[in-house]
Formats: C-alpha cells, sequence, structure tokens
C-alpha cells in the first residue's frame, strides 16, 4: 500500500514537472518574472490581437516582438521595418528613458544619444527597424507631438 502511495507521489510530480516544462516559459514568466511575451508575423496580426497599443508602428512592421508586464504598463516591442516613422506621431529627442524589458538581437539603449518620443512610447531605431519602449521619461512624452 504504501508502494503504491509513492509511487502515486512520484507520477504526479512527474506529471506537473511535464506539464510545466511542455507549457514553456509563459508559465515561468507570468509567474515567477510577472511578465507575458508574444510574438506576431506582421503589424495587422498584432493589431488585430489589441492587447497593447503602439501607434508609431509601422504599417510594414513584420517579426513582432513584445515582452509586457501582467502587473503594470511597461511594455517593450521590437519589430523589423524598412519605413521610418510617421513625423506627425514621432519627434527625435534626446533620450532620458531605456525599457524595463530587453530583448536579444535589438540596439543596446544605452549607446544612443536620441531617440524617438511617440506618445506615451520611445523608439529606437535599430539595424533592421524599431525599438519600442513604454512607459518613457515624462519630459520625452512631453516633446512627442501626440502628447
Amino acid at each position: 500500500m504504501r508502494r503504491n502511495l509513492l509511487t502515486s507521489v512520484a507520477a504526479v510530480g512527474l506529471l506537473a514537472s511535464v506539464a510545466l516544462t511542455a507549457s514553456g516559459c509563459a508559465v515561468v514568466d507570468g509567474l515567477v518574472h510577472k511578465q507575458k511575451s508574444a510574438e506576431y508575423t506582421d503589424a495587422a496580426a498584432f493589431a488585430a490581437d489589441g492587447d497593447l497599443d503602439a501607434p508609431w508602428l509601422p504599417a510594414d512592421g513584420t517579426q513582432i516582438r513584445v515582452t509586457r508586464s501582467t502587473q503594470a504598463d511597461d511594455a517593450v516591442l521590437a519589430a523589423e521595418s524598412g519605413e521610418e516613422l510617421d513625423p506627425a506621431v514621432c519627434a527625435e529627442v534626446p533620450r532620458q528613458s531605456a525599457p524595463a524589458y530587453t530583448l536579444d538581437d535589438t540596439v543596446d539603449v544605452y549607446d544612443l544619444d536620441t531617440v524617438f518620443a511617440c506618445g506615451d512610447w520611445t523608439v529606437a531605431k535599430t539595424s533592421d527597424g524599431w525599438l519600442g519602449w513604454t512607459p518613457n521619461h515624462p519630459d520625452e512624452a512631453a516633446q512627442s507631438p501626440t502628447s
């Protein structure tokens, strides 16, 4: 009887481990790091999700990666794009903020002197598109055309 109980407990532990592993990092990120990540093929898919508003994102944006807090408004978004930012939405300003999260294969924002203020977002040019983060510094937001 005791052997069956130990076997059952071990089986439940193994199934729990497999379930957590199979569900990927999303469970760990959500529970431990209080963040969630998502990827979108293009700007239309990102907009259709409706989970986050980034009005600065160029319409040709692809390979969009987002990491955001599950408890606050902090978010970072990287997208490949060949378009420039809309000057009616974004203005070049001295950088005063940095993202709360880092995304691999993007620009090191601490090496940048200027960025673009796009409302509540700050956006930096990358080698293949754009990296944006929110919230930004209030002085950056105040210089945005949409503030």
